[in-house]
């Protein structure tokens, strides 16, 4: 069975099934060493009606087709924590593909 689950029901160190958000900002990709080659890491803020954290995709071009305010499906991603707030990515095979706008997410941050 496939679980759809928000941002704060998402558990450190665990892998989820499904999660719908919405981008709300994006870095430019940033360079990270790693064993001797050079990786690329997009920091993307998605949120939804629940909070917001932060979504890190690897690779050069990766974040490249997703604009702020795009909604997106995450599958079979994954939860860790990372400097005290958790952080999602796909994991090994996660998927991320644009979905329906969904008005219940909001399109920016509460103050």
């Amino acid at each position: 069975m496939v679980v759809n689950l928000k941002i704060e029901e998402l558990q450190p160190e665990s892998n989820f099934d499904v999660l719908k958000v919405r981008i709300i900002s994006k870095s430019e990709p940033r360079q990270v060493q790693s064993q001797g080659r050079v990786l690329y890491v997009w920091d993307i803020l998605v949120i939804d009606e629940t909070g917001s954290t932060t979504l890190t995709l690897w690779g050069q071009d990766a974040g490249e087709k997703y604009k702020v305010g795009q909604v997106v499906s995450i599958e079979n991603g994954w939860c860790k924590m990372f400097r005290d707030r958790k952080q999602i990515s796909l994991g090994r095979g996660g998927k991320i593909f644009p979905a329906e706008d969904d008005p219940s997410i909001p399109t920016k941050l509460e103050e």
